[in-house]
C-alpha cells in the first residue's frame, strides 16, 4: 500500500468518525474515564501518600491497556457495520483486559530500553557510539511503527501476547512504506490533540483506533489473498 492507499486510508477514517460521531466521542469517553480512572482517583481523593501514587500510577498502566483493547474492539465493530452498545466496550475491556495490559507494559519497556540505550550511547563522544545511538533511534521509530499493529492483530485475531507483538513486527517489516505514513498520520494527530487538550478527552483514542484497523484490514487483504492462491483447487 503506498502514498495513495494510505491516504485514502486516512480519508475513510475521517468519514467513519463523522458517521458515527456520537459512537466516536462517547467510546473515547469511556476509554478515557475507564483507562485513566486510578489517576482520576488520586486527583479527586486528598490523600498524601507515596505509596497512593505510587499504587495509581500502575494501576493506570494495568487499567489503560483493557482501555485500549477495548477501544479498538468496539471500532472494528464499527468499520464492519454492527451495531455497538456500552456494555460491547466492557465486554471487551473484560475479554482482552489481561493481554492489553501486558502488550501496554511491554511498549513502555521498550520505550524505556531504547531511550535509555540513545541516552548512554550519547554520552560517549566515540563514533562508535553514535553509530549506536542512531541505531537505537531508528528502533523507536520501528518500535512505535509496530505497536499501531498490536491492538488490531489482538482484538481481531484473539490471539496471545507473543503471537501479536510476533505478527504486528512482521507486518511492519513487510509494509515500511504503509507503516511509516501511518506513524507520520499517527504523530500529527496526538501531537495536535495535546496541543488542542480537548481531542484527546473526545475523539483521539476512537480515531487512532479506527485509522489503525483501517490500515490493518487493508495490509491483511494481500495475505488474505496469497493463501487463497495457494490453496490447489479441487476437481
Amino acid at each position: 500500500m503506498g502514498f495513495s492507499g494510505s491516504w485514502r486510508m486516512f480519508v475513510q477514517a475521517l468519514k467513519t468518525s463523522y458517521d458515527h460521531i456520537g459512537k466516536v466521542m462517547l467510546f473515547n469517553l469511556i476509554w478515557f474515564a475507564t483507562g485513566f480512572a486510578p489517576i482520576l482517583v488520586m486527583t479527586y481523593v486528598p490523600i498524601d501518600s507515596d505509596l497512593f501514587f505510587a499504587i495509581c500510577l500502575i494501576g493506570t498502566f494495568i487499567t489503560l491497556g483493557g482501555a485500549t483493547a477495548a477501544v479498538h474492539y468496539i471500532m472494528r465493530q464499527i468499520i464492519a457495520g454492527e451495531d455497538v452498545a456500552v456494555r460491547d466496550f466492557f465486554a471487551g475491556f473484560k475479554k482482552f483486559f489481561a493481554r492489553g495490559s501486558i502488550l501496554l507494559f511491554l511498549a513502555l519497556a521498550g520505550f524505556t530500553i531504547l531511550t535509555f540505550n540513545i541516552w548512554f550511547s550519547g554520552n560517549y563522544p566515540n563514533t562508535v557510539f553514535l553509530v549506536l545511538a542512531g541505531f537505537w533511534v531508528w528502533g523507536i521509530i520501528y518500535w512505535y511503527s509496530m505497536l499501531q499493529f498490536v491492538f488490531p492483530f489482538l482484538t481481531q485475531q484473539n490471539i496471545g501476547v507473543f503471537k501479536t507483538l510476533k505478527r504486528a513486527a512482521l507486518i511492519t517489516l513487510d509494509n515500511p512504506l504503509a507503516s511509516g505514513l501511518l506513524l507520520i498520520m499517527g504523530v500529527v494527530v496526538i501531537v495536535l490533540s495535546a496541543v488542542l487538550a480537548a481531542p484527546l478527552l473526545i475523539f483521539t483514542a476512537s480515531f487512532l483506533a479506527l485509522l489503525q484497523n483501517y490500515f490493518y484490514n487493508e495490509l491483511m487483504l494481500k495475505y488474505d489473498t496469497e493463501e487463497s492462491e495457494e490453496v490447489p483447487e479441487v476437481e
